[in-house]
């Protein structure tokens, strides 16, 4: 009898030291998911002057139809951050009044925001619209994707679904326009090099100055 309360005690024990060690991988694979989130996200440090100097680069919080004024309103350090750091450290010419959400009107899906900006560029080739579209996106898209996903908790937003990007020039006489909606799903694939950049902007809709989805040689 005396033995039998021993193995029960021992088996006792086996099975409160397994469950220990189940439970501390589980923390632990928490922790490591949680931290995975806001890896080499970096705090923005916003003062007065740069609040000043860049706000006027924001959609215009009274335009919106959409919960695209909340979000511009929790994100504003983290955008301003974002746009600061383009015109600063990367010489990008920012459309003012274009930094916010959008939603495809087409599809009128208003709880699918994009996070969204407007480049101006100067075209200065003899490049047909096509493939000056595809030489834009393919020269600056992976830049504004890094500094989104250096500096902004954003795409962890459940309703914002990605990234659009949009670039204007003149050509000739008329102006020209390409936007390019990337999916955050997507972004993150190419960010763990589970997919190319390229492969990204194939699975990504691209659409002309008339709203239309288009097909480019990417």
């Amino acid at each position: 009898m005396q033995s039998l309360n021993k193995i029960m005690h021992k088996f006792s024990f086996g099975i409160f030291f397994f469950v220990v060690i189940i439970f501390s991988a589980c923390a632990s694979g928490s922790n490591q998911v949680n931290s995975l989130e806001h890896e080499n996200i970096i705090e923005p440090v916003i003062n007065l002057v740069e609040v000043n100097k860049y706000s006027e680069y924001f959609v215009d919080i009274n335009s919106y139809s959409t919960n695209g004024d909340f979000y511009q309103k929790k994100y504003e350090k983290e955008i301003i951050s974002i746009v600061a750091s383009l015109i600063e450290n990367h010489e990008m010419e920012i459309f003012k009044n274009s930094a916010g959400f959008y939603f495809d009107k087409k599809a009128n899906i208003r709880n699918r925001l994009y996070l969204g900006f407007d480049f101006e560029t100067v075209k200065d080739n003899n490049l047909d619209y096509g493939r000056y579209s595809t030489f834009l996106i393919k020269e600056n898209v992976a830049v504004i994707m890094d500094e989104v996903f250096r500096l902004s908790r954003i795409l962890n937003e459940e309703e914002v679904a990605g990234l659009v990007i949009g670039f204007k020039w003149q050509d000739g006489r008329s102006n020209s326009l390409v936007n390019i909606w990337i999916k955050k799903e997507d972004m993150i694939l190419a960010r763990e090099l589970k997919i190319t950049i390229n492969e990204m902007y194939q699975r990504s809709t691209i659409t002309n100055n008339e709203g239309k989805i288009i097909l480019l040689p990417i």
